[in-house]
């Protein structure tokens, strides 16, 4: 197994108080204490709080594809529309820690930080932009979409089951595309 860089403990440890306090709550100070780096070596890594943004973006955003390749067993440009859309369905329709949302929507703030996610967007998301994408393709990637953000924006949790059964639904409409 491959030894943890000092620079991805940074990165993890950065998802952490994201995750905990918020972007704003991430600072050189507050990453130093949750690491024991000190602030010299993690500006070695990170030269200014831009960059470690969009380092955490960049990292975050390879995590995600390498998780959709592992899911279908194939980078994007091996499979087609319908394959790359089951591996997002199966991906977006567990429910991640909040810090992924956060993550997505602050990278709407700046322009690097969106360059980050758009290959991977671009890779394996069917263009919801195209007007002349197959209704049924764009429908299945907003529900799955739904799923992902569900539990962080409804007051009551999706049962466990019922993902299951909407997962499922979604994969045998795939199949029917």
């Amino acid at each position: 197994m491959a030894r943890t860089s000092k620079k991805e403990e940074a990165l993890q440890a950065a998802l952490h108080i994201i995750e905990l306090d918020g972007v704003q709550a991430l600072t050189y100070e507050a990453l130093a204490e949750a690491t024991g780096m000190s602030k010299s070596g993690l500006i070695y890594h990170f030269p200014s709080r831009h960059e470690m943004l969009i380092d955490i973006h960049a990292w975050s955003a390879q995590r995600w594809e390498d998780e959709l390749v592992s899911i279908a067993g194939k980078p994007a440009s091996e499979l087609d529309i319908k394959q790359r859309l089951r591996a997002v369905v199966l991906s977006l329709g567990k429910n991640d820690p909040v810090v992924e949302l956060i993550l997505s929507i602050h990278s709407k703030s700046h322009p690097d930080f969106s360059d980050q996610w758009a290959p991977v967007d671009t890779r394996w998301l069917p263009d919801a932009s195209n007007p002349d994408l197959d209704p049924e393709i764009l429908e299945i990637s907003l529900i799955a979409n739904s799923l992902w953000v569900y539990d962080h924006i409804s007051q009551r949790s999706l049962a466990q089951s019922n993902r299951k059964r909407a997962v499922d639904n979604l994969l045998d409409r795939i199949d029917k595309v």
